[in-house]
């Protein structure tokens, strides 16, 4: 059996999630001892790196930190994202020459099914697969500025960076990363390199399935995508089978007390690690116009639509 390389990126502020990312994705794995995960760290402190190590090999899985150079990024970094959001980018040539494929996911997520059943789906040729952006895609205003900013075929679809299976050799080939950190650099983008990602893939990538990657826009059922046949019916099914359950955008789980819908997936991989006894919720800088219960209602609709149809 191929070894499964996971990649996760993050700075000392979210090394917590990236272990509660990886107890979720061992704990799903029918052989966790195949599954090498490389951290990418934008100084992440000693102690915390200890208590991811510590998580993952208690798990059974395999961990490698590599300290990577954010200093690089210097100079394009924009809007509200970490450096450390930006070293996916730069993936192919942190880790060792060996890997040649690579699975990436955010570490604001939690991975519900067996991460070698996405490892298997092939790339047919593709450099990168990715899933679809609802959120994009069923906003006529953001495909409109989609279109203008990054050029945006009416029609082609647009994907969501917060999990990417990277052929890693085509991209030192062709020197993918590079020419995104280019695109990005002589831009402002609205979503920043994931709209640098989209530019440059444009027609080039594979649309895997949405249950990979089920984010808000998904997990919430808003209207605009309620009301767009094709999308509703597959947002259905992937939240009757979710693989990754990923909290994208202003909302994160571990900034309100345990709740059954919306962060409980949360609380549960967080008891695996080595910060399960860490003082919980954890609220951002800005919980301004923040609910819980305004969550919990968009999830109440969407899994009364689920059982429904």
């Amino acid at each position: 059996m191929d070894r499964i390389s996971i990649v996760l990126a993050s700075d000392n502020n979210y090394a917590q999630h990236v272990a509660v990312a990886c107890a979720s994705v061992l704990k799903n794995a029918s052989y966790p001892e195949h599954i090498d995960i490389y951290v990418l760290s934008d100084a992440i402190a000693a102690a915390q790196r200890s208590r991811i190590e510590k998580t993952v090999l208690s798990l059974g899985g395999h961990i490698s930190f590599i300290e990577a150079d954010s200093a690089a990024l210097q100079g394009f970094v924009s809007g509200h994202l970490s450096k450390a959001a930006y070293l996916r980018l730069l993936i192919p040539q942190l880790l060792p020459e060996h890997v040649q494929k690579a699975i990436y996911f955010d570490t604001d997520l939690v991975v519900l099914d067996d991460v070698e059943t996405l490892w298997n789906i092939s790339l047919q040729g593709y450099p990168l697969g990715a899933v679809c952006d609802y959120g994009i895609m069923a906003s006529k205003r953001m495909r409109r500025q989609k279109r203008e900013t990054i050029g945006l075929s009416e029609g082609k679809p647009y994907f969501n960076s917060g999990m990417l299976v990277i052929d890693t050799v085509q991209w030192r080939e062709k020197q993918y990363g590079q020419a995104v950190i280019d695109c990005i650099s002589s831009n402002q983008f609205r979503h920043h390199d994931q709209d640098g990602l989209n530019m440059i893939f444009q027609n080039h990538w594979l649309p895997l399935p949405l249950r990979w990657n089920i984010i808000p826009p998904v997990f919430s059922l808003p209207l605009k995508v309620f009301l767009c046949s094709d999308m509703r019916k597959e947002a259905v099914q992937a939240l009757k089978s979710p693989a990754v359950f990923h909290w994208a955008g202003r909302y994160k789980p571990w900034e309100f007390s345990v709740s059954s819908l919306f962060n409980s997936l949360y609380y549960t991989y967080l008891q695996y690690t080595e910060f399960k006894d860490v003082s919980m919720p954890q609220p951002g800088k800005d919980m301004k116009g923040k609910s819980i219960r305004r969550q919990e209602w968009r999830m109440k609709w969407a899994h009364f639509w689920t059982h429904i149809l």
